[in-house]
């Protein structure tokens, strides 16, 4: 019976052991900012499941710290949840809120200096409200 009961012990320990390291690691990775791999860069439309569409003039209004719409190769993102995330500051997204931004996405605001990681394409998609009506 004490033998049963030891190696009964030692499975559950090891199992509680699993579960712990796996979250342990996910929440890491969550931290980490690991995610999915994709096959998007800046440049590219990105796929999305959402149709809503707004007008460059119905963007505009979403211009303040609390309600800010970006667009980005015709595509608009609501980045307000990041604002505080952002490695560089708000104050580098704040004056593209409500306007297209494009160019300094792709630059960093750097001129030709060079654009932002794969990671950071990668993460627009988390942050997609739709896209620019076309004429």
């Amino acid at each position: 019976m004490k033998k049963i009961l030891a190696v009964a012990l030692t499975l559950f320990t090891l199992f509680m052991s699993f579960v712990f390291v796996g979250g342990f690691l996910q929440k890491q990775q969550k931290e980490n900012g690991v995610r999915s791999p994709a096959t998007t860069s800046s440049s590219q439309q990105l796929p999305t499941t959402t149709t809503a569409t707004f007008t460059i003039n119905e963007v505009s209004s979403h211009n303040t710290v609390d309600d800010c719409w970006l667009i980005i190769n015709n595509n608009i993102y609501g980045v307000s949840k990041f604002l505080g995330e952002h490695p560089g500051g708000a104050s580098t997204i704040t004056p593209y809120c409500g306007k297209e931004a494009t160019k300094a996405f792709d630059t960093q605001d750097r001129g030709s200096r060079g654009g932002h990681s794969s990671q950071a394409n990668q993460m627009l998609a988390d942050y997609l409200v739709g896209h620019i009506k076309t004429p």
